[in-house]
């Protein structure tokens, strides 16, 4: 039987085309180093009778080929190989394998497991308590299935990636609210990866490091410095195989899986897809594996691949505290241009850096800007930040930032105000109505709970907020099985998609630490399973 097979490049054109016309088999593209070896006569149908599609030169058979060597693709392997696959074959971008999970602090979100029970002492947790946790800080944008299928499996998949790759978790914490979060909703469930043979080594990288060794142990093959440039159809709209930038195409007989990460240094795809992480790539600091270029998103899309994007995942440098995990103490108040008050500041970080990305383009546009408003006692040796006396390095940090402008000081709130180039008057009002809120022990505008103390003691100062974005919100969209979904909402055959290269699981902003690698773990396992699983 002749099979037609096609690589669509990424032009304007074809992008367009491919959304149009879903599985259809399309005209080969010009992405270069892309296409393949042999093509057919003008005029001839490409063909072929055997395993090798005529038309394309293989340059290797496997059952499944992952493209991306991060968490969920390492994942993704050894599910396929756990599941069956004899052939799997991981292509990375990068020198070596990680991306930007080995750059994590590796927390990962799980309810119900013996972690969550021994080390925090929580018996009282669900998947349905943990889903909606998820879907509460979703703001109704992404699908309960999905949300749903990560919940109810997180901890199955924190013991098998326990038993899979020698992994063990060393503690579990909690984190922040939303304004709207229920308190029902709330439990320690984020669990901290260690490596169970040495519990020195924490951290993203623990997983990465033991993923890889368990791969190739299990006959997994692993190639770095392999850039996958498009997948291969057929006729059918069947995915049968990839192409790389250095000519060769690789085919996969049973499926082919997506785990090359999201946009956060593709600066064109943020401009047309995520205005929030395009502020962030052009005004603040993206601190993810630079070989996150959103190629898989890319490839995807070209190729009638549905997709959503939302937000970023934020953190602001300023504040991290270097006391506790997850929870930053929060002793300022956050301001806009105008000198107002415009979110609830110990809410979970991602939440308030959205606020702040609003505030600043609703007054500055690219040039906007937000400002953490503090007094003498929030630099003291008692506070609690990475700007206090007593925090390591806290009051070089002051200095350079006076030094550099990024943060001002000054005697009194009308100084203050002068050198913001703000309405002192407002910036008063702002101060004095935050400070009566101290006093009465209740921050009635906007709810917060956590270090209601007076800005009364001078000098004061205030900090132009520098975010450091941790990755993209977006990518394709993909259904329970982790199979990657056309704009009709059916399933491309053979094309699966794990981690932040899929999107429907994760809303508008960031729900806290451990969401993003447990998507890795679901999806990546899932996808390996799925593709290991075709027939």
């Amino acid at each position: 039987m002749k099979e037609s097979i096609v690589k669509q490049g990424m032009s304007r054109r074809n992008f367009i085309g491919g959304a149009a016309l879903g599985l259809s088999a399309l005209a080969v593209g010009g992405l270069a180093g892309c296409a393949p070896k042999a093509t057919a006569a003008d005029g001839e149908e490409p063909g072929g009778a055997s395993g090798n599609a005529a038309g394309v030169q293989w340059d290797g058979e496997y059952d499944v080929i992952v493209c991306g060597g991060g968490g969920s693709g390492l994942t993704a392997a050894y599910s396929a190989l756990e599941n069956g696959a004899e052939k799997v074959l991981v292509l990375e971008k990068g020198t070596m394998c990680g991306g930007t999970t080995a750059l994590a602090e590796g927390a990962v979100q799980a309810s119900g497991t013996t972690w969550q029970k021994e080390i925090a002492g929580v018996t009282d947790d669900s998947p349905e308590l943990h889903k909606q946790f998820w879907m509460t800080d979703a703001e109704g944008l992404v699908k309960e299935d999905l949300v749903a299928c990560m919940a109810d499996n997180a901890a199955d998949n924190l013991q098998w990636m326990a038993d899979s790759f020698g992994i063990t978790f060393s503690n579990v914490f909690g984190c922040y609210p939303t304004p709207y979060m229920k308190d029902e909703y709330l439990r320690d469930r984020i669990h901290l990866i260690t490596d169970a043979a040495d519990e020195t080594k924490t951290g993203g990288a623990v997983w990465t490091t033991n993923a890889q060794k368990a791969v190739e142990e299990k006959g997994g093959q692993i190639e770095t410095k392999t850039e996958v440039t498009d997948i291969y159809q057929d006729d059918s709209g069947t995915v049968v195989g990839v192409a790389c930038a250095d000519g060769k195409n690789y085919q996969a007989k049973k499926g082919v899986v997506l785990a090359m990460a999201s946009i956060d240094h593709n600066e064109d795809m943020a401009f047309k897809y995520n205005q929030q992480h395009y502020w962030d790539l052009k005004t603040q600091a993206v601190a993810t594996a630079a070989t996150d270029t959103g190629d898989g998103i890319r490839i995807g899309m070209a190729h009638g691949a549905d997709s959503a994007f939302h937000g970023a995942v934020d953190l602001i440098l300023q504040t991290w505290s270097y006391t506790n995990n997850q929870n930053p103490e929060i002793p300022y108040i956050l301001v806009d241009q105008r000198g107002n008050r415009f979110v609830r500041e110990d809410t979970t970080y991602a939440f308030h850096c959205r606020a702040m990305f609003n505030a600043a383009m609703a007054q500055g546009g690219m040039d906007g800007a937000t400002y953490m408003l503090m007094d003498s006692k929030m630099t003291s040796s008692d506070a609690k930040c990475a700007w206090s006396d007593n925090a390591e390095g806290g009051a070089k940090a002051r200095e350079a930032a006076l030094a550099d402008g990024s943060m001002v000081q000054a005697d009194t709130i009308d100084e203050l105000a002068a050198a913001l180039g703000m309405d002192a008057g407002n910036l008063q009002a702002t101060v004095d109505a935050w400070n009566a809120a101290c006093a009465a022990g209740t921050d009635a505008a906007y709810g917060r709970t956590v270090q209601l103390t007076a800005l009364d003691a001078a000098p004061f100062y205030a900090w132009k907020t520098q975010n450091t974005n941790i990755g993209s919100i977006g990518g394709l969209l993909i259904n329970t099985d982790a199979a990657i979904l056309d704009t009709e909402g059916e399933p491309i055959p053979h094309l699966f998609g794990a981690g932040v290269n899929t999107a429907g699981w994760i809303g508008p902003y960031y729900p806290g630490s451990g969401t993003c690698l447990q998507g890795a773990l679901n999806w990546g396992r899932i996808a390996g399973k799925s593709a290991a699983a075709v027939a």
